[in-house]
């Protein structure tokens, strides 16, 4: 039962385990989303007040922006490229990078800008590009928020553009490292995630604690009950008298009917066993005194019986002797009969077997002639294979020539194109046919290549195909031996059975005449069996009615027997009882 109570606190801890982790785990996620959120949201915040703290960098150092062709200047006219001291103070103060983009084509340009690429040099004149995610934003004199990644490095970014007469003349660029951006937000995270684990190890072990104060209550009665099971499937009826009997008995639900039906089935166990036994011991009495009455009539019955049935045994042993001769000779007649009909079944069979003899020399001469129409067919084939492994390399030297010619054609196609070339504007057209001639002759070596490569691999399957007809041809040879071998042994085998079939007429004929001998010699045991068994009939019913009495009371000595052996038993079984 102790299997029980741990089943039960294995699975109450299990069940709470998976609860705590699955809530743990939804209000860890559903933290972490939160602080997320508002992370981006305090970024977003902090990039806005970025821009405006950066714009009032701008007017401190350049007034407001000018746009003359192509280039952007101070209110001064001075040009601004390359100056930089604006966008370092800004990320000495804040801590940010800081850029200034002017329009350049239909891009932006970086002209002023504190972000160092992977060569330690300012990005400036690089681009924006097209497929910057906040290139389209801009374009459309929207402020872009969002991440972005500038020269593989991954950024919190803020584009604001920068007009003129209602035209985007440039880009006032902020931006902040996801990596210092993510640093406030792990340790926040982490220290959740702590907090988390400890209340889901503080539930699990206030959930084992409660899973033993339950499985103890629930396995408690269940031990107390199979105890009490196996008291009676030991046969032990015995009451318990104890206070955790009446305990349970006093109990209003399925424990304490169980214990209530339990106790109630061993008192009337207890009193079926007493009646049990007192009507064994009356059984038991009255059996002994009728088994001693029907031995001493079967002792009587016995003495008569004995009598008539040594008359009898001479008479049924004569007429049993006869009866057997007969039988034997009958199932001699059988035998010679059987062996009779063996006789002509292998006739028959040996008649078969000489046909199917005839039909497998005509077979094999058959086979004799398919196997040198075979050994024909296959020199041709051999030979045609050899022709087309011919025919192959006649094709390969013919490729060959080709590749030459086509070399030697793009070599004049190249001189062609120098002298067209020299010859300057007159000899362009030649020069575009001089091309057309060298890309024909480049095709045609390319060709001629796969050509080559086709042929080299028909040559090799061609050899291994010439190399299989050549064993081909042996293995021929061999099989027109084993023909012929075949064909002289089918020949023995012939007259084998010839000689079979005279040694079966023999055997045939001795069966015709041990028939005959057969049927005289039953005849003559059927009627002496018939004079045994008249002499036999009369002593056999004098004594069959004497065995009949006799029997009958044997069977009543063998019940009364029975009787008592059941009565024995019974007490046996009922003295197992403790009650």
């Amino acid at each position: 039962m102790k299997s029980i109570k741990n089943n039960l606190i294995i699975s109450f801890s299990s069940a709470l385990v998976i609860i705590c982790f699955i809530i743990s785990a939804s209000g860890y996620v559903s933290t972490k989303n939160g602080l997320e959120n508002l992370n981006q949201q305090s970024i977003n915040q902090k990039l806005e007040s970025d821009l405006a703290a950066a714009e009032m960098y701008v007017k401190n150092y350049y007034g407001e922006f000018k746009y003359n062709n192509g280039i952007l200047t101070d209110q001064n006219g001075r040009n601004i490229s390359g100056v930089n001291e604006m966008v370092d103070k800004i990320q000495e103060d804040s801590g940010n990078v800081a850029t200034i983009f002017v329009k350049r084509g239909d891009d932006f340009e970086r002209i002023s800008t504190n972000i160092i690429d992977g060569d330690g040099q300012r990005a400036t004149g690089t681009l924006l590009g097209k497929e910057s995610e906040a290139f389209q934003s801009v374009v459309n004199g929207k402020t872009y928020i969002g991440n972005a990644d500038i020269l593989g490095i991954s950024y919190v970014t803020a584009y604001q553009p920068i007009f003129n007469n209602n035209e985007v003349i440039g880009i006032l660029f902020i931006g902040l490292p996801n990596e210092q951006a993510d640093i406030l937000i792990k340790d926040i995270l982490m220290n959740s995630r702590n907090i988390f684990i400890m209340i889901t190890l503080g539930t699990i072990l206030f959930g084992i604690i409660i899973s033993l104060i339950i499985g103890k209550k629930i396995s408690d009665p269940i031990i107390f009950l199979t105890g009490m099971i196996e008291k009676i499937s030991n046969y032990d009826l015995q009451l318990y008298q104890s206070g955790k009997k009446d305990k349970y008995l006093k109990r209003k639900d399925e424990v304490g009917k169980i214990a209530k039906s339990l106790e109630k089935m061993q008192k009337n166990f207890i009193e079926l066993i007493k009646v049990i036994d007192n009507i064994s011991n009356d059984v038991a009495l009255s059996a002994s005194e009728l088994s001693e009455t029907s031995e001493q009539v079967s002792i009587a019955a016995n003495e008569v019986a004995r009598t008539i049935e040594e008359i009898a045994n001479g008479a049924n042993e004569q007429a049993s002797d006869t009866e057997n001769a007969a039988n034997e000779i009958t199932e001699l007649g059988t035998l010679i009969e059987s062996s009779h009909n063996y006789i002509q079944e292998l006739d028959l069979s040996s008649d078969e077997v000489s046909r199917l003899k005839e039909e497998g020399i005509l077979s094999i001469k058959e086979l004799v002639i398919k196997n040198e129409m075979s050994k024909k067919e296959t020199q041709v084939i051999n030979n045609v294979i050899i022709n087309a492994h011919q025919s192959a390399e006649k094709i390969n030297t013919a490729s060959q020539m080709i590749k030459s010619i086509s070399e030697q054609t793009n070599l004049l196609a190249l001189n062609a194109a120098i002298e067209a070339a020299r010859a300057g504007e007159a000899g362009r057209g030649f020069a575009v046919v001089s091309e057309e001639i060298k890309k024909l002759a480049e095709q045609s070596n390319q060709f001629t290549g796969e050509i080559s490569l086709i042929i080299n691999e028909l040559k090799e399957k061609m050899e291994t195909a010439v190399q299989i007809m050549n064993e081909m041809n042996k293995v021929v040879e061999e099989q027109s031996v084993s023909v012929e071998i075949t064909r002289t042994k089918f020949e023995n085998i012939s007259l084998s059975i010839e000689k079979t079939k005279e040694v079966i007429n023999k055997l045939n004929a001795s069966g015709l005449l041990m028939e005959n001998k057969k049927v005289s010699i039953i005849n003559i045991i059927e009627s002496l069996s018939a004079i045994s068994e008249e002499n036999a009939a009369g002593t056999q019913e004098t004594s069959a009615s004497v065995e009949e009495q006799t029997a009958s009371m044997e069977e009543i000595a063998k019940a009364s027997g029975a009787l008592t052996k059941l009565a024995e038993e019974m007490n046996q079984s009922i003295s197992k009882f403790q009650y």
